[in-house]
């Protein structure tokens, strides 16, 4: 029984083979870069929803950036002054 737990283990605790040009191919990502391009694709996306409010002034009111989820909210206003 141990040594089919020991076997086990040590199956699991393998390195996978992988091709190396598959290895050379990979690049690693500073902690920073994914959560700025997803916090500047959040902001985007909210600021083409309140556009299409009919807004004509926005607000960035709250943002979160955890490892799994990006969010901004965006409080909109319409400045137009209404038509004459």
């Amino acid at each position: 029984m141990q040594r089919l737990l020991l076997l086990t283990a040590l199956a699991c605790a393998r390195v996978p083979a992988v091709a190396p040009d598959r290895l050379a191919a990979m690049h690693q990502a500073k902690d920073d870069e994914p959560g700025e391009k997803g916090l500047s694709q959040a902001r985007d996306e909210a600021r083409a929803k309140v556009a299409a409010t009919g807004a004509t002034d926005f607000v960035y009111d709250n943002e979160s950036v955890t490892p799994d989820v990006i969010t901004v909210a965006a409080k909109a206003f319409d400045c137009g002054g209404g038509e004459k």
